[in-house]
């Protein structure tokens, strides 16, 4: 009699020129974005949506140096939703300006390419690539439905 023998999970493997498309991608959104104010330090857009609903979405300049800058995305609701959770978005994106790619870094490190699952952070195996979808998706939907605000001393997350 022949045994069976059960079939081992195959191993997740990054597709490391979607990353770095991605990454290309998304720093050419962030420069459009900023793009005839590269001078200022922070950016407010704001971004109509279904339902008359409007969200705010603003880039902060952290660190710089000559060939990277670090910069703060945050994005939220315009007005006092009564959610019981947090529905504002805040992560750090790190622009490399040698080689023109963007991506998300926690503040302090990068994410790894993948993770085993299941882990006790709870990150996906593609974690780095989710996120940094994420960032396009958020910066497309600004790009697309968004303008951008010049007198924000008023302004403030909900």
């Amino acid at each position: 009699m022949s045994e069976v023998i059960p079939k081992m999970p195959k191993q997740y493997v990054p597709d490391l020129s979607s990353l770095q498309l991605l990454g290309e991608l998304n720093y050419r959104r962030v420069v459009k974005l900023m793009r005839g104010h590269e001078e200022e330090s922070v950016w407010h857009f704001s971004i109509h949506s279904a339902g008359d609903k409007e969200s705010r979405l603003c880039l902060t300049l952290g660190k710089e140096s000559r060939f990277t800058s670090e910069v703060t995305l945050a994005f939220g609701p315009e007005d006092k939703n009564k959610l019981l959770f947090d529905s504002k978005l805040s992560m750090n994106i790190r622009l490399y300006h040698d080689v023109k790619i963007a991506e998300i870094t926690d503040g302090h490190r990068q994410f790894s390419g993948c993770y085993p699952y299941p882990n006790e952070d709870m990150y996906h195996r593609d974690e780095k690539f989710r996120l940094n979808q994420q960032l396009a998706d958020l910066l497309e939907l600004c790009l697309k439905h968004g303008h951008r605000l010049y007198e924000t001393s008023y302004f403030q997350f909900a």
